[in-house]
């Protein structure tokens, strides 16, 4: 799968050197911070002509690849603007392999059945993974998302909520997907997670006001939701997003019925977060709160309004929690991998991506697993439960 990849990206090497990939609207906005043009950054017609200067595809490009993360964010990107596009693209994907050493690394060691296995054979195993494969494709920012949220999970088995929370919020340039993992951890967590999380936030906050200023701030709302909910502006078609939404909306009957779907969709999501967030006495439990996070995350790459394909990176959180569960020999859990199993299938990736045009797919597995582990922390707290009525009882005995 790591060939496939590799191969891959050496046929669209040209297309990556022109402009094509997402990491365009990084190289674009940290452009146009080290310009002075921070007020402009969510000016359409400003984006087009800086793009202009390096990116150039009129096949497919009528307009400017749109950037709609907020302002904070363009700051990881202007050291890279001193490099032309091309070295600028490559070294952030060095950055990114890095990045995945760490990450690796990190998850390794709070998982102990997982020691065993040496970093580099588990970054390999990373990179077999389509999502993963997905954000160096794109040049994206999903692998250092995956690292803010491995940090997170990490202060979280080690006690620390405050920092946790502190952590999380550095992953707001994607909200959409932090935002609803956040509600389900301050839900499990309580006041230090929240206040860690608020504090954040709040200087995030801050730093992007001094970047844009309060018009371009104001601005940011009404462009970003316009770029993401219109295709026709450079939004991503919802039968291309492995979630919810993308499960209900991806198909032409969903288009004639769509207040209907848009209901659904709400709904679901609603239910998906009730249900996750009711794990609450078992998440704060000492036996088994890192499978409880892996819940977590994939409720929260199900719910997000516009998961896209490398979004999925943070399923690497999980998949190391349930591969580090089933080693530890527990019990027979097969059933806990065999819906992951598919996920792992490039091949199936690229045949829903290329061939049918309909990642949305995914999102059935994606379910599929959720409910699964869901049932299975159910049935750990069960039993942890019965075993502490019963133990007054037998030392009576």
């Amino acid at each position: 799968m790591i060939a496939t990849h590799g191969f891959f990206l050496w046929k669209v090497r040209e297309q990556i050197a022109r402009g094509d990939p997402d990491f365009t609207v990084f190289y674009t906005a940290g452009k146009m911070l080290r310009e002075g043009r921070g007020s402009e950054l969510y000016s359409s017609r400003a984006q087009q002509a800086v793009q202009g200067e390096f990116a150039r595809n009129p096949e497919i490009r009528r307009g400017p690849l749109p950037y709609i993360h907020p302002p904070f964010e363009a700051l990881f990107f202007l050291p890279l603007t001193f490099l032309t596009y091309p070295y600028a693209f490559g070294l952030w994907n060095l950055i990114n392999v890095a990045i995945l050493f760490g990450v690796v690394a990190m998850l390794r060691n709070s998982q102990s059945a997982l020691q065993g296995i040496p970093v580099w054979q588990m970054v390999l195993l990373s990179l077999a993974f389509f999502p993963i494969f997905a954000n160096f494709h794109q040049g994206q920012d999903a692998i250092l998302l995956l690292l803010v949220v491995s940090l997170s999970f990490r202060a979280l088995d080690r006690g620390a909520d405050l920092l946790a929370g502190g952590w999380l919020a550095l992953g707001l340039f994607k909200y959409h997907l932090i935002l609803p993992l956040a509600v389900i951890l301050a839900v499990w967590r309580g006041r230090k997670f929240i206040v860690g999380f608020a504090t954040v936030s709040l200087g995030l906050v801050l730093v992007s006001l001094g970047l844009v200023g309060w018009k371009g701030a104001l601005q940011y709302p009404i462009y970003a939701w316009r770029v993401a909910s219109g295709p026709a502006f450079g939004g991503i078609p919802p039968r291309q997003l492995p979630s919810l939404f993308g499960l209900l909306g991806g198909w032409p009957i969903s288009q004639r019925i769509g207040l209907a779907v848009q209901v659904a969709v709400v709904a679901c999501s609603a239910g998906v977060l009730v249900m996750v967030a009711t794990l609450r006495k078992w998440a704060q439990s000492k036996v088994f709160p890192q499978l409880c996070f892996g819940v977590a995350v994939i409720a929260a790459a199900l719910v997000a309004y516009s998961t896209n394909t490398y979004d999925l990176s943070l399923l690497v959180v999980p998949l190391a929690v349930v591969a580090n569960y089933a080693l530890a020999g527990r019990r027979n859990v097969r059933w806990l991998l065999a819906p992951a199993i598919p996920l792992l299938i490039s091949p199936l990736w690229f045949f829903l991506w290329m061939r049918w045009g309909r990642i949305n797919v995914m999102a059935v597995f994606l379910v599929w697993w959720l409910f699964v582990l869901v049932a299975e922390v159910r049935r750990l707290g069960n039993a942890a439960e019965t075993a502490s009525h019963e133990s007054p009882v037998i030392a009576n005995v």
